[in-house]
């Protein structure tokens, strides 16, 4: 899955890792500046463009696909 991908290139994470109720904030890499890299790179992989409320609201990544999928993006 494309998310996957790019949490694993943002945030060096393990993709076995990663299920709906994983926090981006419990990433060993998370900060601000891999935080807005994240945020870049799901925008132009799924050509879309967040908003605020958007990237305020995407705390795990189920929200992430819950954004996506509002977006009219597929998984």
């Amino acid at each position: 899955m494309l998310l996957y991908k790019i949490l694993v290139e943002s945030f060096n994470a393990k993709e076995s890792q990663l299920t709906d109720d994983t926090r981006l904030l419990s990433f060993d890499e998370w900060d601000s500046l891999t935080h807005m890299y994240f945020i870049t790179k799901l925008e132009s992989s799924y050509a879309i463009e967040l908003t605020g409320d958007d990237i305020a609201n995407m705390q795990t990544v189920g929200d992430i696909k819950k954004v996506l999928i509002s977006k009219g993006k597929e998984l």
